[in-house]
């Protein structure tokens, strides 16, 4: 089962890379943050077992995987690098895929660390995070879905807007100012994450820094 998993993760990635790049080219877009563009090159070229590629795109997102690191105790760049050596495509995409989960955990957590006491920087944690999800993950989530009757893509989704609503707003001038419901956000956030490790039961959390 956790080979289809992965099998089906791969296929799913691989047509969402292919109709992106021929919309897009290799423009950058708003929605194309630096990590989205390595990991979509990283399965492009991996997929055309072009090594030395998928290798230069790995270490272009090194510091981001240190910065992951930093705050879950967990490296998983010697473990991708050694999937690399191996020339194993499938490992290396379960490994890129948990290091997504994880800078979606990464966005959350700064969050509750700033207690949503910074609007513009808590509403771009959330929205990358959401990006990270809808971009990357969500295909194989659906796909989860279809194969275990479940509607965890439509949970996901839904907390994500609801946790839109618990940053509250700036207001204007200093009127109609709304103060940001940080117990919500946390609940709802911990939600995702536990659905996200239903579809995604390989994934690997490292510590809890909360």
């Amino acid at each position: 089962m956790r080979k289809t998993a992965s099998i089906c993760f791969i296929l799913l990635l691989s047509l969402s890379i292919l109709s992106q790049h021929s919309a897009h080219g290799y423009g950058y877009a708003r929605e194309e943050d630096p990590l989205i563009q390595a990991f979509r090159a990283i399965i492009f070229y991996g997929r055309q077992a072009n090594w030395s590629k998928v290798t230069a795109e790995v270490n272009s997102i090194s510091d981001r995987i240190a910065d992951i690191h930093k705050v879950f105790k967990i490296d998983l760049k010697p473990r991708i690098e050694h999937a690399i050596q191996q020339r194993d495509f499938q490992i290396m995409v379960n490994h890129m895929a948990n290091l997504i989960f994880l800078a979606i955990r990464e966005k959350f957590y700064y969050n509750r660390q700033e207690r949503l006491e910074i609007f513009v920087r808590s509403k771009v944690r959330l929205r990358l995070a959401e990006e990270y999800y809808s971009t990357l993950l969500a295909g194989n989530v659906r796909d989860y879905d279809i194969r275990h009757k479940t509607k965890l893509h439509e949970s996901i989704h839904y907390r994500f807007a609801d946790a839109r609503n618990t940053l509250g707003s700036m207001g204007f001038l200093g009127a109609g100012t709304v103060k940001p419901n940080v117990k919500n956000f946390e609940i709802l956030a911990k939600e995702i994450e536990d659905f996200l490790l239903q579809a995604f039961p390989y994934f690997e959390t490292g510590i809890d820094p909360y």
